[in-house]
């Protein structure tokens, strides 16, 4: 194996362990206390040290020891660790203590949108890519891996991004009222930022974002799991 090899197999051994303990927490805090804040209570110290390490991804992209896009990547990991640090993290009073309810019955939440939701599709999805990444590097592609690695997204996607809204609703009114980490004028600088209008203009984003790389996704998938992607990856087994 080569040093770059050597790096990257570390790597995605060592941040996919992260996301795993990720979602043992998240599992276990649920099925002990049921609650949300007993969830992020076990999850906020391992959530950060998971997703904080892509920044090296962005520098990987950059330095060409992968193939992905430096912009999409760098758009991808932004868009994480702003929904991390900037929005769960910054007011968790609000993002981890209630749930956006898409559908009820008799009263009862039938299908809702949470932390739970948002930890779940985010930890898995991770999860299977740095498993396959990491097997990638000693030159295994084993089929099952490749299939949930160009799969599961199609549920899962969704599911985060859907997820990921729900929380930059939840925290609009805290993020609202209180003003973190934004400046007002009169001060020295003569300037103003107002970080309520910056999570707006964030949401937006995703209105031409996410169909272009769900779109993206799919194809990608056609292109591996189709016929000449499936002879390629059972000839590599």
């Amino acid at each position: 194996m080569t040093p770059k090899g050597a790096y990257l197999f570390t790597y995605n051994i060592i941040v996919g362990a992260l996301w795993a303990h990720v979602l043992y927490d998240a599992i276990v805090a649920w099925m002990t206390h049921g609650t949300l804040p007993a969830v992020w209570e076990a999850t906020a110290t391992p959530l950060k040290f998971a997703q904080t390490p892509a920044l090296l991804e962005v520098l990987h992209s950059v330095l060409g020891l992968v193939r992905s896009p430096p912009l999409v990547t760098g758009l991808q990991v932004a868009s994480r660790l702003w929904l991390t640090w900037g929005v769960v993290a910054l007011v968790p009073g609000a993002t981890t203590t209630q749930a956006v309810t898409l559908l009820s019955a008799g009263g009862q939440p039938v299908l809702q949108l949470s932390l739970l939701t948002l930890l779940g599709a985010w930890s898995v999805t991770e999860v299977i890519r740095y498993a396959f990444f990491a097997l990638k590097e000693l030159g295994l592609e084993p089929y099952p891996l490749l299939w949930l690695r160009y799969s599961s997204f199609v549920v899962l996607y969704p599911l985060g991004v859907a997820s990921e809204l729900a929380m930059v609703y939840l925290a609009m009114p805290s993020i609202r009222a209180e003003r973190p980490w934004s400046l007002t004028m009169p001060n020295s600088l003569n300037a103003s930022f107002d970080y309520y209008v910056v999570c707006w203009s964030a949401l937006f984003l995703y209105v031409p974002g996410f169909p272009k790389l769900y779109s993206y996704m799919l194809a990608q998938r056609s292109k591996v799991l189709g016929a000449g992607g499936k002879a390629k990856a059972r000839k590599n087994e």
